[in-house]
């Protein structure tokens, strides 16, 4: 594959483009529209190569071929950058598809000498630039950070009417940008290309990025939480970790990369990074005015528009994890108005449940907390009168044993680093 380049146009469209090759070579085109999210400003080179580089694993994954040529110069630290991005970031691509060399093609190309200016001059006391994903932990973040004084601007990435509901219920000022996949992927997806899981987060942590600095703003600051530091699978000696680009591993490998174009660091990092889910969860019981309009499923986020829901799908791991979850914090009657039914009730989702609390095959392949998080709360739900004779907590209740086995192996997420500045901790301290 070759990585042939990007522009962008007076009306702040940004074009990244990139060739398959074979029999018969296959070009694509991704497009960022920025439009007035850059304030009429021309964005840092830098992170318009960044970006460039970021978005290819989504068309280098159709055919994983065992090299990739990237056709304008760069340096030393954007090809690992790069290689890094592949090597974490399709994992769960590569071990769905029994794909085990197309985490490392070769990556080559002209070098480039990216020299580092003056000391960068970002303001790091600027309003900082928040994405919102429609979920509880951009909530938390939101809601910190405005009882700490700050005054963020949201970001979002396409239009999706969760996003937009939590937005108008925070009453801060927003900006939005759209992302098109090339639709000749989407055709080479239906024609038989590989297909699966690619870093989406990390993609729209760059945009977010471009916008920030283009507008004057603080740092980007994410919400992405402890537990995501933890894989799903270990498969050909690595860790398969669905949430990769959401973990401390993509977080480093981000900030090393702005450091070494010569920006700061501080440009980017997760406010809560030192939580869990269920100290986020715990957090978030305190917003009680987004129960009925925040979701976390993922059926109302598909990107064709045909597809999408309107409200939880009530049986993917993304809902039972967060009914779990707040199922003992909230109440069963709230956490039922919110979902709109009792999953527990359900016994088709038993397997599931039981893949969320450790009594299943693994850690599911999707946006979800630990084991013992989600055991804990289920103990809680059985220990709650009003969850007897339930279908799903009867069911569990047998298996106590196992679940106290369970939560009592919490840990510290993997990892215990964070890259949260001390004048942010504080928001996180005042929660």
């Amino acid at each position: 594959m070759t990585i042939d380049g990007w522009e962008v146009s007076s009306d702040g469209t940004f074009s990244a483009h990139f060739t398959l090759r074979g029999d018969r070579d296959e070009s694509f085109t991704e497009v960022v529209e920025f439009g007035p999210a850059l304030g009429g400003r021309t964005p840092d080179d830098r992170l318009l190569r960044l970006l460039a580089l970021t978005c290819s694993p989504s068309y280098y994954k159709a055919a994983a071929p065992p090299a990739i040529e990237i056709a304008f110069p760069t340096t030393g630290f954007e090809r690992h950058y790069l290689s890094e991005l592949i090597a974490g970031g399709l994992g769960e691509f590569a071990y769905r598809n029994g794909l085990p060399a197309a985490l490392t093609p070769v990556i080559s190309g002209a070098e480039a000498d990216v020299a580092v200016g003056p000391a960068d001059g970002w303001d790091p006391e600027a309003a900082p630039l928040v994405p919102v994903g429609g979920g509880k932990d951009s909530v938390v973040t939101i809601e910190a950070l405005k009882r700490h004084g700050f005054h963020p601007m949201l970001f979002s990435v396409n239009e999706f009417d969760p996003i937009d509901r939590c937005i108008a219920i925070s009453g801060l000022d927003s900006v939005r940008v759209r992302r098109r996949i090339d639709r000749r992927l989407i055709e080479a997806n239906a024609r038989g290309a590989h297909n699966g899981h690619v870093p989406v987060t990390a993609i729209n942590s760059v945009i977010g990025l471009v916008v920030a600095d283009a507008n004057g703003l603080g740092p980007v600051v994410l919400s992405n939480e402890r537990s995501s530091n933890v894989g799903n699978v270990t498969w050909e000696g690595r860790d398969v970790n669905h949430q990769w680009s959401k973990s401390i591993s993509y977080e480093t490998l981000l900030r090393d990369t702005l450091a070494a174009y010569g920006f700061d660091p501080d440009r980017y990092f997760s406010l809560l990074r030192p939580l869990s889910e269920s100290e986020i969860a715990d957090r978030f019981r305190s917003s009680p005015q987004y129960f009925r309009d925040f979701i976390s499923c993922n059926r109302p986020f598909a990107i064709d528009a045909g597809r999408r829901g309107a409200t939880w799908c009530g049986h993917c791991p993304k809902c039972l994890f967060v009914y779990g979850l707040m199922a003992p914090r909230l109440g069963r009657a709230e956490v039922s108005a919110i979902f709109g039914h009792d999953l527990y009730a359900e016994t088709d989702n038993r397997p599931g449940f039981e893949d969320i609390v450790g009594l299943g095959v693994h850690k599911p392949f999707e946006c979800v907390g630990e084991y013992y998080e989600a055991a804990q709360s289920l103990l809680d739900v059985l220990d709650d009168d009003a969850w007897s004779g339930v279908p799903l907590v009867e069911e569990f209740r047998s298996r106590r044993d196992e679940l106290e086995k369970v939560a009592a192996g919490a840990d510290d997420g993997g990892s215990a680093v964070d890259y949260v500045p001390d004048r942010y901790r504080g928001a996180l301290a005042a929660t």
